[in-house]
């Protein structure tokens, strides 16, 4: 058995051991306090000691105690909610690399929902997961033939991810239709890029984010000079396309929003520890100067998406149009817990909007409802149609009332 690993259990272990004499001396300096205070923690402790201990000594076949402590540890936590898990020390060193932009797998987001079911928030673009059709709100109930419920998410993703030029088999359930159908994908090594654009005709700056990953705001911010100098800083306005765009990092829906705003809040975030209880503001200084923006949604539209449509259209900066987002709404907190130990990943709080809205398991339903049904690359995008639709007519509108 791995000696460091050993070392972590004893040192969980020593810490149970060290809080159970601390609070048994409370206890005799002041059993009031004591028994009001700590004796549920203590009952707790010595039975988790205790199952650990019988579960090791007696199951039939032998037991990897590093094994069984991880499973503990992760199912306590994951029994919150699909977002709260332990990290192992391995995990938590490499924790960063979706948010970098770099990784091997399917390039897929996935939750669990909350009946234990794994579910599609969206697939990523250009990644094999896009390519191969999936959609958000596709359930993945089998993976190369084993039944996915009852697995924890990380036992799911796990599965997913492997060496790049290997094959996958996911079976897919999708609302709507008769039975499970089987999915073959190769993997590959992920490289996301965040931020595409164009000049659209008639002078129409469409930029699109999939993802808001550490280097999104710079991205955007060198993609709006672009299009302004191919327009010769004459844009009418400007689409922003987060559909499929599953979130990311917290600092960067703050920092993109930012870019588009003079003024304003841009999210809070709410807890039941008030020291946690945050307020962002935008600062001065609109990088396209005001120019009409519309923003595009769907179903796989999460978390940081929605922040950034949630406060873009709260200060009225913004029209969202397209169909309702995700709902993920919840702040997840990293907790090092040093030693080699690894961390928590906690759910330490909620997001709100600028109108103090919550958008957790309810999402942002745009302005206008606009349906779109895209199964193939030559199908007219019903909801881009009318985001340009939208902008020359404000455009002209605009110009109208000027005269």
């Amino acid at each position: 058995m791995n000696m460091k690993k050993n070392r972590n259990i004893y040192r969980c272990f020593s810490t149970l051991s060290l809080g159970m004499v601390i609070l048994l001396s409370s206890f005799l300096l002041s059993p009031i306090a004591y028994a009001s205070d700590h004796h549920e923690d203590i009952d707790l402790f010595k039975l988790f000691l205790r199952v650990f201990t019988e579960t090791e000594k007696k199951y039939v076949d032998e037991i990897d105690k590093d094994e069984l402590m991880d499973s503990a540890l992760k199912g306590m936590l994951n029994s919150l909610d699909p977002y709260s898990t332990y990290l192992s020390e391995e995990d938590f060193e490499e924790m960063d690399i979706d948010t970098k932009g770099f990784y091997g797998g399917l390039g897929l987001e996935v939750t669990l929902d909350d009946n234990g079911f794994v579910r599609i928030v969206s697939p990523i673009d250009d990644t094999p997961g896009s390519r191969s059709g999936l959609q958000p709100g596709d359930y993945i109930t089998g993976i190369d033939g084993e039944e996915v419920y009852g697995m924890s998410l990380d036992q799911a993703v796990d599965k997913m991810r492997g060496y790049a030029n290997t094959s996958i088999i996911l079976t897919i359930y999708r609302d709507g239709d008769d039975a499970p159908f089987d999915v073959e994908i190769i993997r590959e090594i992920i490289q996301i890029t965040p931020v595409k654009f164009e000049l659209l005709d008639d002078n129409i700056g469409y930029i699109r984010i999939s993802s808001f990953n550490d280097i999104a705001d710079k991205k955007i911010v060198s993609a709006v000079k672009e299009i302004n100098s191919e327009s010769n800083n004459n844009v009418k306005g400007l689409i922003i396309d987060i559909r499929n765009n599953p979130g990311g990092l917290l600092d960067q829906a703050i920092k993109v929003t930012d870019l588009f705003l003079d003024k304003g809040e841009i999210v809070s975030t709410k807890s039941r520890d008030e020291a946690r209880k945050q307020r962002f503001f935008a600062k001065k200084g609109d990088i396209t100067n005001g120019i009409e923006i519309i923003i595009i949604t769907n179903g796989g539209s999460a978390s940081a998406s929605e922040i950034f449509a949630g406060a873009l259209g709260d200060n009225k900066r913004a029209t969202i149009i397209g169909t309702q987002t995700y709902g993920k709404g919840s702040v997840q907190s990293i907790i090092p817990l040093g030693s080699g130990d690894g961390a928590i990943r906690l759910t330490t709080g909620k997001y709100y909007t600028p109108n103090d809205i919550s958008i957790d398991k309810i999402g942002i339903k745009p302005t206008y409802l606009i349906e779109n049904q895209i199964t193939e690359t030559d199908e007219e995008d019903l909801q881009l149609i009318y985001a340009k639709k939208l902008i020359n007519s404000r455009y002209q509108h605009g110009n109208l009332k000027e005269k």
